[in-house]
């Protein structure tokens, strides 16, 4: 039997009309270059995005065509995220701090012939112009001028975001494309090795904003008022900005500046509920708060966090102010956040595995192995806004019989809920045994000397790898002092013999720490060891 249902594909062309007609009241609020604040609604987002969607369509921009970005958490940047896919085009969100010859080995893997810059990021871009020049590239949009800006190295048309403006008309009933159609087009950090690109289809970013809505997910309504503090170039800015749009909650942008001096006014002044961002963005916020001796931002409940091991001493700190935290877990290729811990729940767990995905953990043969929150494995998922291929590669690079190999060392148990142990790549295989890196970590991060912390394995001759602590030092931290303090919280035989310090742990464009950097600094002589009569394996 068939349904009687009619059929009506899910995508951004729906999200238009939906916020042309339903959630257009909804205020908007992004922070300026300025200093100053942008605010607005989302139906004059709407309007503008309708214009911009049709603005592109007169200058040739068809089904299937991409348009990138190279755009901060802007309202203009959202205009787009609305116009291009509801056009039908593909919209390909250019990671600002990639090395420019990524860049330009992204974009003239895509095929794009339009790229939106930022004017904040004008002078960012003007660097990357030059490799730009072989591509397909023939139009540049630039927000906030007045002019048109030409970029050396890159001779096309320039023109100033507001004058493409006027070229269109301000519509909203644009068709639905195939919802299995590319929608957004992102690429990994390529910690790993080289960017890999995830084409999101118009059907999973839909699912997955209906995902972060739901009660036991992040339960976004219209009473919430959200903080992205996370780049919009970050799988999506995690997802939010469609979430909010599609319940009509607030946005709160904070542009082109991830930093305390904007992010903390912006929680205080703007009724802020629930904010997302990587832990070294709360950690930040937090010292900068205690400095200027502010209170409680008045209204936040909640903040959801990823990306990177959670400190409890983070966890414990903001609920001294009143404010849970939620961790999340997810990736580029899984659409963002697919695991959702409850709020101030165990910080160790990722989360429980959202309606709609599937996890397991697997041998690294590819061999299940038991949901009994006990056994290691590799974390490996699958589902409707995960992706099945990367863009332009081989279809079985990172997959196992259907399910995304995701890296992440964890164990799951019998109700879903993840809890993380390592990565595939970071772990360290001692005496044939592996030491997990992340709860030591944890163990070594809970000592009141240390500010910071990454551990790395090092060579060694009888063990074949060892521990090697990197530590941000606070007053009065010796690594003599470790042993004692991690004997009662870690197996003996994990605790390093080697230490060493850093002013600051090197970190990827995402905030996460960055432990091919630190390899490479041990493999080039960069650091200055020391070793202590620490235990090794028995």
């Amino acid at each position: 039997m068939q349904s009687t249902m009619q059929e009506a594909p899910l995508g951004i062309a729906r999200l238009l009309r939906h916020v042309a007609a339903v959630t257009g009241g909804t205020p908007l609020v992004a922070a300026r270059p300025d200093g100053g604040r942008w605010r607005g609604r989302l139906g004059d987002l709407a309007l503008r995005a309708g214009r911009l969607a049709d603005a592109l369509s007169r200058r040739g921009i068809a089904t299937g065509d991409v348009v990138c970005s190279f755009a901060a958490a802007s309202p203009e940047h959202l205009e787009a995220y609305l116009a291009v896919p509801a056009m039908g085009a593909v919209l390909h969100t250019l990671n600002i701090r990639l090395h420019d010859d990524q860049l330009a080995a992204m974009v003239a893997e895509s095929g794009a012939g339009v790229i939106l810059v930022d004017g904040a990021l004008a002078a960012r871009f003007a660097e990357l112009a030059p490799g730009l020049a072989r591509g397909a590239v023939r139009l540049v949009i630039v927000t906030g001028q007045d002019a048109p800006v030409s970029f050396a190295g890159l001779p096309v048309e320039t023109i100033g975001y507001e004058a493409l403006l006027v070229e269109g008309l301000p519509r909203s009933d644009w068709p639905d494309p195939d919802e299995n159609a590319a929608a957004i087009l992102c690429y990994t950090g390529g910690t790993t090795g080289q960017p890999k690109g995830i084409a999101y289809s118009h059907r999973s970013l839909w699912l997955q904003a209906i995902s972060l809505c739901t009660a036991n997910s992040l339960g976004i309504g219209e009473a919430t008022v959200i903080l992205p503090a996370v780049p919009f170039y970050h799988v999506n800015g995690w997802g939010l900005p469609y979430a909010a749009m599609m319940a009509g909650a607030k946005l709160v942008l904070p542009g082109t500046r991830f930093q305390p001096a904007v992010l903390n006014p912006l929680l205080d002044e703007e009724g802020v509920t629930l904010a997302a961002g990587v832990p070294t963005i709360w950690s930040d916020m937090l010292a900068a708060r205690k400095a200027a001796g502010l209170p409680a931002p008045p209204q936040l409940r909640r903040i959801v966090t990823g990306g990177a091991p959670v400190p409890d001493t983070l966890v414990a700190a903001w609920g001294a102010l009143g404010v849970e935290t939620q961790t999340a877990w997810g990736m580029t290729e899984t659409s963002s956040m697919s695991a959702i811990g409850a709020p101030s729940g165990q910080v160790a767990a990722a989360g429980r595995v959202v309606c709609g995905l599937e996890m397991r953990t697997a041998t690294l043969e590819g061999v299940p192995l038991p949901a009994d929150g006990r056994t290691p494995g590799e974390l490996q998922i699958r589902g409707p806004w995960v992706t099945a291929r990367y863009f332009r590669r081989a279809a079985e690079d990172g997959f196992q019989d259907g399910w995304l190999r995701t890296g992440d060392i964890g164990t799951l148990d019998a109700e879903g809920r993840v809890r993380l142990t390592d990565r595939v790549k970071d772990a360290i295989k001692s005496g044939g045994e592996w030491i997990p890196s992340l709860p030591l970590e944890e163990a070594i991060r809970s000592h009141p000397s240390v500010l910071d912390v990454a551990v790395i394995a090092m060579p060694d001759p009888r063990w074949q790898e060892r521990p090697l602590a990197l530590v941000v030092a606070g007053p009065g931290f010796s690594p003599d002092l470790m042993p004692a303090h991690l004997s009662a919280r870690v197996a003996k035989w994990w605790v390093p013999a080697h230490w060493a310090r850093l002013d600051s742990l090197p970190r990827t464009t995402v905030g996460k720490a960055d432990k091919v950097a630190m390899r490479r600094m041990l493999a080039n002589g960069d650091l200055q060891i020391e070793q202590i009569g620490a235990a090794t394996p028995a």
